[in-house]
């Protein structure tokens, strides 16, 4: 990672992933250097892990990848002195983009993870499907939610039980047993948002990719916080489910609610 971090093209290539995903071509635009010298220090960023790419037809996204970078942060800062820091740095982007931002502007969210978790693809899988609230909670969910289920099948909802009602959080649209999950839905305050999740055994586990994308007039805060919200609820706390089975979900201190699948009856000749 430091030997990626060295080269200031590289460095530059970072600064423009961070503001929003960008195809092979669009990278290569902000450089006087050929093409292929681009693709090499993208490569050279997907060896350390610092980006993550998608193929989406004829062409490839490429994404920051803020993990690791996370990490050195938790090695190497003292927790207190980052939030101030945190606080200022904020404060300063509010500050910089004061009267570029138009309320109620249409914006889209586009992110993507790559994550290795120590566990099985069938255990990650378990994870994510049966046990949502042992890894999804607040403050990712409504204040008034105390319980979160996801009915595994095509069509099956992921709710919020409320002490009086609840709430749809999305749907399932997307099914391959221990492989490959897509939920579809608002995810609270989104037009229309797409979470996809693939997974492909490791010789360290497996490795998860995540991806997100929303459209519609989505809250500029909102779709600032949306990356490391995703971040904290996958590569924190899904892996910490996963791996130790410590529960920091909204039901930390409850077993899964299990949801019986309907019964299919044989077809007799």
């Amino acid at each position: 990672m430091w030997r990626a971090l060295s080269d200031p093209t590289r460095r530059r290539i970072l600064d423009l992933l961070r503001e929003r995903p960008r195809i092979t071509s669009e990278v290569a635009s902000h450089f006087e250097i050929s093409r292929i010298a681009v693709m090499r220090h993208l490569d050279v960023l997907a060896e350390a892990s610092l980006v993550t790419s998608r193929k989406r037809g004829r062409e490839r996204w490429h994404y920051l990848n803020a993990v690791p970078l996370e990490r050195l942060h938790e090695r190497w800062f003292d927790p207190r002195a980052a939030a101030w820091a945190s606080g200022l740095l904020r404060l300063a982007r509010k500050v910089e983009a004061r009267g570029e931002r138009v309320n109620g502007s249409e914006l889209a969210i586009d992110l993507a993870l790559d994550l290795e978790i120590g566990g099985t693809p069938t255990e990650v899988f378990s994870a994510l499907t049966e046990d949502p609230g042992g890894w999804w909670g607040h403050p990712f969910v409504h204040s008034n939610a105390i319980g979160l289920t996801l009915d595994p099948r095509l069509g099956g909802m992921v709710l919020e039980q409320w002490s009086e009602g609840g709430a749809v959080v999305a749907v399932v649209t997307g099914w391959q047993e221990n492989r490959h999950l897509t939920l579809t839905g608002s995810f609270h305050h989104v037009a229309v948002g797409i979470a996809t999740f693939d997974l492909a055994p490791t010789d360290a586990g497996t490795l998860l990719n995540f991806a997100f994308r929303a459209v519609g007039v989505v809250d500029p805060d909102l779709a600032e916080a949306m990356p490391g919200g995703w971040k904290e609820l996958l590569s924190k706390r899904l892996k910490a489910l996963v791996e130790s089975g410590t529960r920091l979900g909204i039901a930390a201190d409850q077993p899964p609610t299990p949801i019986h699948r309907p019964t299919r009856r044989r077809a007799h000749d």
